[in-house]
């Protein structure tokens, strides 16, 4: 796979991988509730569907405007190449967003009674979509691996990071709305701070070994740049935001709320979820301009 190497990724692009996380972790648990029992878990199914739909829709608009011209958009559809992260990335979310498409689609059938039974093709486009949500998730952490960014490049959990993310804030975000309709139904909270709390859990198992990897490499400008994180200009949004406020916070109502069942603590906790699930993919991107590239790569993003 070759490196890519992009000094100038602005905010829309954290805005995105964001995004793209939450979509693909809230379908998957749509998922995976419908297949378990639909009839139960059907406020998880519905809002999950229509969230991942939802968080979807800016994805090619953020990259069509970062990339300049709609042209370069279908230029990486059109040309697939599977040694192109790139590439690769354009395909998961063009195949993502028909599955999620199909999904909501049926899901809205269902919901305003114009479709019969469509539980088998939903299930179908859902399984499928899964893949593909699993892979967008996950995809930007691999992205950023493959660039000459020394902390990227050497923090090799990064995937693993990315799609813990996903998951959390798939989970908070769903919880969110479900507790925001009437409450909720309580033994369906108790789940979703259940899969909330397991998926923070490996969140900040993957954060740090994410951290030990970097140190572990020995190279100077990635250590440099995670001496910004820990313990330099970012380590308040790092250490606050993300990891106890984002982090730590919500694990702790989470295991409350899975005894107590409380509306109330879910959303709180979904919140700080949400919120620093954003701060730590935007720390860690943060830091680029910090840092500088490999010797002897190309100043071109090659795709």
């Amino acid at each position: 796979m070759p490196l890519l190497q992009s000094s100038h990724w602005p905010f829309l692009i954290d805005v995105y991988f964001f995004l793209g996380g939450l979509a693909g972790g809230a379908f998957v648990i749509a998922t995976v509730a419908n297949l378990l029992n639909p009839r139960r878990y059907a406020d998880v199914v519905r809002v999950g569907y229509y969230l991942a739909l939802a968080a979807l829709i800016p994805c090619p608009i953020i990259l069509i405007v970062d990339l300049g011209v709609p042209s370069r958009f279908i230029n990486m559809v059109l040309n697939f190449n599977v040694r192109s992260p790139m590439s690769m990335g354009a395909w998961a979310l063009l195949l993502f967003s028909i599955c999620a498409g199909l999904t909501a689609l049926f899901q809205f059938l269902e919901d305003t009674g114009r479709g019969r039974d469509l539980s088998g093709p939903k299930r179908t486009a859902g399984v499928v979509g899964a893949f593909f949500g699993f892979f967008l998730a996950a995809y930007p952490g691999v992205l950023l691996g493959a660039t000459a960014r020394p902390l990227w490049t050497n923090g090799h959990l990064l995937g693993a990071l990315f799609l813990a993310v996903g998951a959390s804030t798939g989970a908070a975000a769903i919880a969110l709305i479900v507790a925001a309709l009437r409450g909720g139904a309580r033994d369906v909270l108790g789940r979703l701070s259940t899969t909330l709390v397991v998926a923070l859990v490996v969140q900040l198992v993957a954060l740090g070994l994410f951290v030990v990897s970097v140190r572990a490499s020995g190279s100077p400008a990635s250590l440099h740049a995670l001496g910004l994180i820990l313990g330099g200009s970012y380590s308040a949004l790092f250490w606050l935001g993300a990891v106890l406020v984002g982090s730590v916070a919500p694990l702790l109502l989470g295991f409350v709320s899975m005894r107590r069942q409380s509306a109330g603590l879910a959303a709180l906790a979904s919140i700080l979820v949400l919120v620093g699930g954003f701060l730590v993919k935007t720390v860690i991107m943060a830091v680029r301009k910090f840092t500088t590239y490999m010797p002897a790569m190309s100043k071109k993003l090659r795709i």
